[in-house]
């Protein structure tokens, strides 16, 4: 049964002038855009214009105290140190500190420069973590998010899945450039929206630093589709007689994705999108190359001014019907095919990673999305993933009813894109090839879903959940290395106006005595349940103190910055191993809680010796992705996933005997 429809008003896009004026500095002039049409049961939450109501009211980020900061850095790189360390740090410490002090001059700078700026971090942030960072994006920066499998038997009902995934993306970038998306709170105050606008944005290589381009929606009417590693450019949006933007019909794009799929049977012969998964410069340098004829140059800029683009994937051969039944083995196909594309052999070369956004629709019905980072954190990408879900199978949304105005003579067909591909761009894409198969095959990425609890035994013992699941991730990490490692967990600062996110350090003294408490079988019941109650506590103070502007990271990399900027000599706290051992982050973790989607999101590891580890707890179960590098030979993910699952299960059992209320669970 599918749902009725409201009724789709036209209404006038005067209120993306301020997401222009947010995100790039300047107004522009927008056509009419048609209100997406959704099911009655959402109408009345998305109206044109809310998204940014609290925007200009937003705090701004504030600076913390330089003593505040350095006294919980202290604490921060204590459980890391020895007793001689730890001294060596302190008396470096305060020395920094001292009155009259380099902190006390760049506290002061910093101070300064807050008070001139919306947000004294954004713009060095972006540098400093996304378009200075010169790895490749795939794996090292890029998450992605695996869904369920879906049935696809034949042609039609592959193209029928794939149209209804765009159609559904499509609705929430109108319903974005409507401003009609609702203002995310948190503890009941406001949450800024700048990240929202991910749509026609896309990642690109500068000779020492990216930058991100943002193309408006009256010059990015179009999607890009890539299949068997070929692009083509598809309208997604078309200008009727009237003036107005409307979105093709959901027949018409069934047709066009079918006549892709059909006209290239055979992978191309240079998959230029291999290109992307290049170190930074070096994909800067191949696309300098490329630029300089200009049908290559007329396809990049095709590409680069789509709104998002669309993977129509080759199946792989070991992903078949019955792994469906088997979840933890469908999901980690499905998590390494959407983080890097498992290769050139496979789907590597049918990507473009520098998109903001990429939809992969695999022949075998394996879906999911990839994210460029720099453009956004999770949660807002995330939103795009529930909202497309819950429209395809909690709404039962019937795309191809809705009715079109348009006359089919406007209906442009895909127009494939063509280059002129020479000796050196050639050489550049089997270079390429060789650099994505070696880290493919270095990759050790795992899923699985815990499936004893969720956040359901936490919050029954009055602990957060989200504290109890780093203290396992960290109990797991000390039995298999036998010490403590520098851990960290994001933490968004969206409170704030152009907020990203600050570094929760969730290694602490708390959490050492309570993982030493548990490996310790000398040590009482009673002793294990204070430790870990006393571990999640300050896990909250931190994580309250990360999402508030006032934990350490962010602070200590501004006066860092502001040390370079001047041309000052690099202050001794940060040339202090101290330091480098607490940035050194073995355990990069995030948590993505989405209720009643069973999706994994996924990252690679963030140093060569680390685990990357992101988890969506739900109330009854926990999907968990594990990653790491196998030329490491202190890290394996799939023995990491199950000291992981022993540890959530040894934590639950210590209150078995003082908490009754477990034996029912």
């Amino acid at each position: 049964m599918y749902r009725r429809l409201s009724k789709a008003p036209l209404i006038t896009l005067a209120a993306t002038m301020s997401t222009s004026q947010l995100l790039n500095g300047a107004a522009h002039t927008v056509s009419k855009l048609q209100f997406p049409a959704l099911p009655r049961e959402l109408m009345d939450r998305y109206k044109p214009g809310q998204m940014f109501q609290y925007q200009s009211v937003l705090p701004k980020l504030p600076v913390p105290p330089l003593q505040q900061t350095l006294a919980k850095y202290l604490t921060s790189v204590q459980p890391l140190l020895s007793a001689d360390e730890l001294e060596r740090t302190k008396h470096i410490v305060n020395e920094f500190g001292q009155s009259g002090g380099v902190g006390e001059v760049l506290q002061k700078a910093l101070v300064q420069r807050a008070k001139t700026q919306d947000n004294w971090l954004s713009d060095w942030w972006l540098h400093a973590a996304y378009m200075g960072y010169r790895l490749p994006v795939v794996v090292h920066s890029s998450p992605a998010i695996g869904y369920p499998q879906q049935a696809v038997p034949d042609l039609d009902s592959f193209a029928k899945l794939a149209a209804r995934y765009i159609l559904a993306t499509e609705k929430w970038n109108l319903l974005v450039q409507l401003e009609a998306i609702p203002p995310d709170v948190y503890r009941n105050k406001p949450m800024c929206m700048s990240q929202y606008p991910l749509y026609s944005c896309c990642r690109i290589p500068g000779a020492a630093a990216d930058t991100l381009r943002r193309t408006p929606i009256q010059d990015s009417r179009h999607i890009v589709v890539i299949h068997n590693e070929h692009f083509y450019k598809l309208d997604i949006l078309y200008e009727t007689p009237t003036g107005e933007l409307a979105v093709v019909p959901g027949s018409h794009l069934v047709e066009q994705l079918k006549a892709i799929v059909v006209s290239d049977v055979e992978p191309c012969k240079f998959p230029i999108g291999l290109l992307t998964t290049e170190h930074r410069d070096t994909w800067y340098q191949a696309r300098e190359k490329l630029n300089k004829d200009p049908v290559n140059r007329a396809s990049i800029e095709t590409i680069e001014t789509a709104q998002f683009v669309v993977c129509l994937d080759r199946p792989h051969p070991n992903l078949h019907t019955g792994l469906a039944n088997q979840h933890d083995s469908y999901s980690t196909f499905i998590a390494n095919r959407c983080l890097h594309g498992s290769g050139s052999r496979y789907n590597s070369g049918n990507r473009w990673f520098d998109s903001s956004i990429q939809l992969v629709v695999g022949k075998d019905g394996g879906c999911g999305t990839l994210l460029e980072h720099g453009s956004a954190d999770g949660p807002p990408a995330v939103s795009i993933n529930v909202f497309t879900l819950q429209l395809m199978f909690k709404y039962k949304y019937d795309f191809f009813s809705e009715k079109c105005s348009l006359d089919p003579g406007l209906l442009k067909p895909a127009s494939k894109l063509t280059w002129n591909i020479s000796s050196q761009t050639a050489q550049d894409i089997e270079n390429a090839k060789k650099s994505i198969d070696s880290l493919v095959a270095d990759v050790d990425l795992q899923t699985f879903i815990f499936t004893d609890f969720g956040k359901n035994v936490p919050k029954q013992l009055k602990l957060s959940p989200d504290g109890f699941i780093q203290n396992a991730i960290q109990l797991a990490y000390y039995k298999l290395n036998g010490k403590p490692t520098a851990m960290y967990e994001s933490g968004a600062t969206r409170w704030f106006k152009f907020g990203r996110t600050d570094t929760i350090r969730s290694t602490t003294n708390a959490s050492l005595s309570f993982v030493k408490t548990m490996c310790d079988p000398t040590t009482s019941t009673e002793q294990k349940i204070l430790a870990l109650q006393q571990a999640t506590h300050t896990h909250t103070e931190y994580t309250n103190d990360a999402i508030s502007g006032t934990a350490v990271d962010r602070h200590l990399l501004g006066l860092r910055l502001l040390a370079r900027e001047a041309g000052m000599e690099t202050p001794e706290i940060f040339k202090d191993p101290a330091y480098g051992k607490s940035v050194h982050f073995c355990l990069s973790t995030s948590q993505v809680p989405v209720e009643s989607l069973p999706i994994f999101l996924c990252f690679g590891a963030v140093v060569e010796d680390g685990y990357g580890v992101c988890y969506n707890p739900q109330e009854e179960r926990i999907y968990i992705s594990v990653s790491s590098f196998r030329h490491c030979p202190h890290t394996d993910s799939v023995l990491f996933a199950k000291k992981l699952t022993e540890s959530l299960r040894e934590m639950k059992n210590i209150f078995k005997t003082v908490q009754p209320i477990l034996s029912k669970l």
